[in-house]
C-alpha cells in the first residue's frame, strides 16, 4: 500500500527499507560473489505525524514495527528512504554529526533497557550527560522533575533499579525517555511486558504526558485495544509493507485490508472496562 507524507508533517518517514542478511555471508561467498540472502524487514514505507500526535504501528510479531522504530530513533540506519524530523534529517546514532536526543524510545522490556547495577538516577540521567552545560545540581533537578512527573518519589533515585517492580521499571524508563525534553518518543509495546493490573496506569500516563507537554509518540503494538486509546492514527504492518493507513477510529471500525480484519478479529476482546481506561471523551 502506498502512503503519501503529509507536507505540514512534523515527522516524516519517506520511502524507507530496511533489509538483513540471513544466513551465511562469508569471505568465501563474497570471493565467489554469492549474492547474499536478504530479509526485507522494512519494505518502501512512506507514514507522517503531526507535532503532539500520535501514530500506532500495528501488527503481529515480525511484521517489522519494531524495525521501523529503531530507524526513526537512529538506532539503525535505513538502506534507502530518509526520515526527516521538523524540516531535519535524522542520521544514525554514530554518523558524524547525528543529532542525538531528538528521538527517544521505551523499550518492550524495562527490565532488560535498564541497568540493574545502576541507581535510578544514572539510569533517568544518561540523555542528559551529553549535555555539558548543565551542572550537577541541574542534571539533578532534571531527574527529580521527570521522576515526579511519571508519579515516582525522589526517594526512588537512589535506589537500584533491580530493586524496583515491573511497573515501576517502566515508569523509570519512561522518565529516562522524557527528561531531555525530546520532540519524538517511540514506545515499542509499553505495556507488553508488565502487569496487566498496572497496564492502564502506564497507559493513563502517557496519555497525560503528551496531553500536558505535546509530545509525539510513535506507537508500536500488536493490541488493537492500546492503538485504540492512544493513537490518532494507524499503520497496519504485515511482513515489512503498510497494508492499511488512517485515523484509527475508521481503521478500526471499518477495516479494508484482509489482514487488517483478521488481525482485529483475532485480537482479545476486554472482558470488562475497568481492565483498560476508556479514551478520554473529550481528548482527540
Amino acid at each position: 500500500m502506498q502512503t503519501n507524507a503529509s507536507s505540514g508533517a512534523f515527522l516524516e518517514i519517506l520511502n524507507v527499507k530496511r533489509n538483513f542478511i540471513v544466513g551465511r555471508n562469508s569471505l568465501w561467498d563474497r570471493f565467489l560473489r554469492r549474492e547474499p540472502k536478504l530479509l526485507p524487514a522494512v519494505q518502501d514505507v512512506t507514514l507522517s505525524i503531526g507535532k503532539g500526535r500520535t501514530l500506532a504501528l500495528l501488527g503481529e510479531s515480525g511484521s517489522g514495527k519494531t524495525t521501523l522504530g529503531r530507524l526513526v530513533s537512529g538506532l539503525d540506519r535505513p538502506d534507502s528512504g530518509e526520515i526527516i524530523l521538523n524540516g531535519q534529517k535524522i542520521r544514525y546514532v554514530r554518523d558524524k554529526g547525528a543529532a542525538r536526543g531528538r528521538v527517544q524510545m521505551v523499550f518492550q522490556d524495562p527490565g532488560a533497557s535498564l541497568d540493574p547495577f545502576m541507581s535510578t538516577f544514572s539510569c533517568i540521567a544518561e540523555p542528559l550527560r551529553k549535555n555539558k552545560a548543565l551542572s550537577k545540581a541541574e542534571r539533578r533537578n532534571q531527574v527529580i522533575e521527570a521522576l515526579d512527573a511519571v508519579g515516582m518519589d525522589p526517594s526512588y533515585a537512589e535506589r537500584k533499579t533491580s530493586e524496583l517492580s515491573g511497573g515501576q521499571k517502566q515508569r523509570v524508563a519512561v522518565a529516562r525517555s522524557i527528561v531531555g525534553d525530546p520532540a519524538v518518543i517511540v514506545l515499542d509495546e509499553p505495556t507488553s511486558s508488565i502487569d496487566v493490573s498496572i497496564q492502564a496506569q502506564i497507559l493513563n500516563l502517557l496519555f497525560e504526558l503528551q496531553r500536558d507537554r505535546g509530545f509525539t509518540y510513535l506507537l508500536i503494538t500488536h493490541d488493537p485495544n492500546v492503538a485504540r486509546f492512544l493513537s490518532d492514527s494507524i499503520a497496519v504492518m504485515h511482513l515489512g509493507k503498510v497494508v492499511e493507513y488512517g485515523p484509527s477510529s475508521r481503521v478500526l471500525q471499518s477495516p479494508q485490508d484482509p489482514y487488517t480484519v483478521a488481525l482485529l478479529s483475532s485480537a482479545p476482546k476486554l472482558g470488562t472496562p475497568s481492565e483498560l481506561p476508556p479514551p478520554p471523551p473529550a481528548a482527540r
